[in-house]
């Protein structure tokens, strides 16, 4: 039990845990993955919904008190400065496309971002039409009418974000230090991009639009979505690689398409993407958003081997028998159960559950949804939960292979994706260098990095 054993105690285990569920060898016990969104935090140690979006430092005291019951292998909470979405830096760049609730959430309304004779724009010229027409109109701050108002923005938004870095991250890893927690890789081994098409209908064409287009526009979509690919690779790139290197992809619009339309618009860009990503040594972690059940063969043959499935609904042996041996599997637990069921109920409900999913290895325990506020769930029940998981996910045959390793297949690394984008904004060596002959070479690979930074900085405002 946890209580027994001292931090460092607890770190080896957890460690040696998810090392050898990566590397597709049995553990002695399932990971326990407890999370909590940040206003839920907020809510249950009755702090103000809003105040941690101007100053994420304000959680600690309802972390600590929070870790005081609950169970976990990792930190449940994410950090507002790396994955969460704090309304601050949104608010500074005057965004119409991120805006805070009342609720204390960012949400996503509908947005348009480009018009649909933009189209040739958008294949001509890919990320610099991003940058040059879509963000300005997604962020009334960053318009091209006021370059003064839209640089001083900038970086008072950049000095923002690192500031809040500063101030929260140290406290955070000395938190999950003290906790003992896997960290879950490398700080830098986590990225996040779309699938081309979803990020077409999701930032650009909005989803209305998206599907008048696959009518009318359909060899337009196609071009589009190519256009898009190289955009979402470097997007989705971690600077850094270990065995639990990943990229998350929501999959957002194949259950509102025509399967003729997901095998021939959105899947062959996307199929390149993951087969990359293998390649790479880099798992993608795939949210399988809604009910794919007609979509299982697709998955099954067209998914490369290793990836991490995060399932949303479905029938759960279903998905088991299909998927279990090929991917990783997360996700499914109802967690409608924990409105409808009193403890012992929930109980049941979990171990009929989890006696469907953890035979054969390959899965890890998490709701189809989470809970997003406080009241969307009794913390209590939460905890009593994860006890169970963790007591009870226990596999008799530790040490036995499972699964299929990542890049089974021996996809081969194309290096046409690696390519540097077309762009005339973007970092240019030769034409630095033409410009600065002193500039010694030894200098490329850290302006390189700095332009990297400088892309993703763009691209995670449309992400």
């Amino acid at each position: 039990m946890a209580e027994n054993k001292n931090p460092m105690e607890l770190l080896a285990e957890r460690d040696k845990i998810f090392y050898d569920f990566y590397h597709n060898v049995t553990p002695e016990r399932m990971p326990v993955i407890s999370a909590l969104q940040n206003p839920a935090v907020a809510g249950y140690c009755g702090q103000d919904l809003m105040e941690w979006h101007y100053n994420s430092s304000v959680l600690f005291p309802a972390y600590e008190k929070l870790l005081e019951k609950l169970y976990s292998d990792v930190c449940p909470f994410m950090p507002p400065v790396l994955i969460a979405r704090p309304a601050t830096p949104y608010q500074i760049l005057g965004s119409q496309s991120f805006v805070l609730a009342a609720n204390g959430l960012v949400q996503h309304p509908e947005v348009v971002g480009m018009v649909a004779e933009e189209y040739p724009e958008l294949i001509e010229k890919g990320f610099d039409f991003l940058v040059e027409k879509v963000i300005p109109r997604q962020y009334k701050n960053m318009g091209f009418d006021d370059p003064a108002k839209m640089a001083y923005t900038m970086q008072l938004q950049i000095n923002e974000r690192n500031n809040e870095m500063q101030a929260y991250m140290p406290q955070y890893i000395g938190m999950c230090m003290k906790m003992g927690y896997h960290n879950g890789g490398t700080l830098g081994t986590g990225g996040f991009a779309e699938a081309p098409f979803d990020f077409l209908a999701d930032q650009l064409r909005s989803f209305s639009q998206i599907s008048v287009d696959v009518r009318r526009r359909r060899s337009e979509v196609a071009e589009a979505v190519e256009a898009l690919t190289p955009i979402m690779w470097k997007m989705g790139r971690p600077p850094f690689i270990d065995y639990q290197a990943n990229v998350f992809y929501p999959l957002h619009m194949p259950t509102f398409m025509r399967e003729k339309d997901v095998r021939e618009l959105y899947m062959p860009t996307f199929k390149r993407l993951m087969e990359q990503d293998a390649a790479h040594g880099v798992r993608p972690w795939i949210f399988i958003e809604d009910d794919w059940t007609r979509y299982l063969d697709l998955i099954y043959d067209e998914f490369p081997a290793g990836c991490v499935l995060r399932i949303d609904e479905g029938d759960p042996q279903a998905f088991k028998d299909k998927l279990g041996k090929k991917f990783i599997l997360e996700g499914m637990f109802p967690f409608e159960y924990m409105r409808t069921c009193d403890t012992p109920k929930l109980l049941d409900k979990a171990k009929e559950f989890l006696d469907i999913m953890l035979p054969g290895c390959g899965y890890l325990f998490t709701f189809n949804k989470g809970p997003l506020v406080a009241s969307d769930m009794d913390f209590d029940k939460y905890c009593d939960l994860t006890n169970f998981v963790r007591d009870y996910s226990h596999w008799a045959n530790a040490g036995e292979p499972f699964g299929t390793p990542l890049n089974s297949e021996g996809y081969q690394i194309d290096p046409e994706i690696d390519k540097p984008l077309k762009s005339r904004l973007l970092f240019n060596w030769d034409e630095y260098k033409a410009a600065n002959p002193y500039a010694p070479e030894a200098s490329r690979a850290k302006l390189e990095a700095a332009n990297a930074q400088a892309f993703s900085w763009y691209i995670n405002l449309l992400a």
